[in-house]
């Protein structure tokens, strides 16, 4: 299924762009605080786009939001697990990033103004699902295509991943990397992307590996469906409902497992862990990725985990009386931080929207935040609580009119 890979631009372009020559990169996610480790012992760092210091997580937001953009007439990819926004775009420092699902290609919108920054298309495309995929200075995607036959030549269906310039929308590359049979092309997402590698899986469940940096195809499988990408090990599930860890750099296999029983879920709570969750699955797992042991029992359905970009991860679920909870998790030894409800000290889980550089923002009797690490209520009634965050702005979806508002930060 998996198709050899087909040359696009000079593979130099493609290394200076993914190395950081230039453009607007993402906010510091994946980086503990300057001077501290990472999940794993990764070293720690910063990093900002235009040249300038992040100014820290936001305590509050403007009232009134400075700019707003929307999805064209429902353009934008349908939203499947809850998340918001989170599952059609990214977010980088100054734009944010979507697939355009009529006119297939990404477009790059500013956050300061809401007006397109720039608009990329790809040649017969055909689909595309969930969102792009910041990398360094790159900005990635997958795309479907399809071209009729005529007479007695066949049509032509692949999946592409291709790489851009995240300031300026300029194609790097483009491979195809799926040679689809039938009558199109299978719908194909990114699940995750390093420095070194991206992971995109199909929905035959099939997957497929590529060199950042040359557009080497690594490998493939057609019995693999990617779920989550470290630096040296692709986490998928088998048909069989069997959790696998496979090498990044041969795609050896390097562990598998029973983990639940049910279907799988995608989510990556964080640099160091994996998500094993599932529909009508009660309790969730907190896997090492390296080894597939579990790290931590949640005792409760994770459904859904928001990480700050540091070395902390909120994950919110249900108990057994359905009651919503909240627990924190350090990334980098998979300890309960802390929990809520707690009804010695009575207190209530709030709803989450986001976690950003040590801060919680959520939803209790109003928006306010929390400290990531002690779980400490900080400010109570704040202006807003955004579904995504970076250390300028707060944004918030509206999906009955399918508007991003975006709200500067203050404080």
């Amino acid at each position: 299924m998996w198709g050899r890979v087909a040359l696009g631009a000079a593979a130099a372009t493609a290394v200076c762009s993914l190395a950081g020559c230039g453009g607007d990169q993402a906010p510091a996610a994946g980086h503990a605080p300057i001077g501290g480790k990472g999940p794993h012992g990764a070293s720690t760092g910063s990093a900002s786009g235009g040249g300038t210091q992040p100014q820290g997580p936001p305590q509050d937001f403007e009232p009134e939001a400075i700019s707003s953009f929307d999805s064209y007439e429902g353009r934008w990819p349908q939203t499947f697990f809850g998340d918001g926004p989170r599952d059609f775009l990214a977010l980088g420092d100054r734009l944010a990033y979507s697939y355009d699902t009529a006119d297939v290609g990404i477009t790059a919108y500013r956050l300061d103004t809401g007006e397109v920054a720039w608009h990329t298309t790809v040649p017969d495309g055909d689909g595309v699902e969930q969102a792009p995929h910041l990398v360094g200075t790159a900005v990635m995607g997958v795309f479907g295509t399809s071209t009729e036959g005529t007479g007695t030549s066949a049509g032509h269906h692949a999946v592409v991943v291709a790489a851009y310039d995240a300031a300026t929308g300029e194609e790097l590359w483009t491979r195809d990397v799926v040679e689809g049979e039938g009558t199109g092309a299978p719908r194909a997402h990114i699940v995750g992307a390093t420095d070194e590698r991206v992971l995109v899986s199909a929905e035959d469940g099939s997957s497929a590996l590529v060199d950042m940096r040359t557009g080497r195809l690594v490998w493939t499988d057609s019995d693999f469906e990617g779920l989550d990408l470290e630096e040296t090990v692709a986490v998928g599930t088998r048909d069989d409902g069997q959790f696998v860890g496979k090498s990044t750099s041969d795609g050896r296999q390097l562990w598998k497992r029973q983990a639940l029983v049910g279907e799988a879920l995608p989510g990556d709570p964080g640099p160091g862990l994996t998500l094993a969750n599932g529909i009508g699955v009660g309790d969730s797992l907190l896997l090492d990725p390296v080894t597939g042991k579990t790290s931590l029992d949640m005792k409760d359905g994770a459904d859904d985990c928001h990480y700050d970009g540091w070395t902390t991860t909120v994950c919110s679920g249900t108990d057994g009386s359905g009651s919503a909870t909240v627990t924190a998790v350090d990334l980098q030894n998979a300890r309960v931080l802390w929990r809520l409800p707690d009804e010695a000290a009575n207190r209530v889980a709030p709803t989450v929207t986001s976690a950003w550089h040590g801060l919680v923002y959520a939803e209790a009797d109003a928006p306010m935040t929390l400290d990531a690490r002690t779980g400490k209520d900080l400010r109570v009634n704040i202006s807003l609580a955004p579904s995504m965050v970076n250390d300028r702005y707060g944004l918030v979806y509206d999906d009955t009119r399918s508007v991003i508002d975006v709200y500067r930060a203050k404080g």
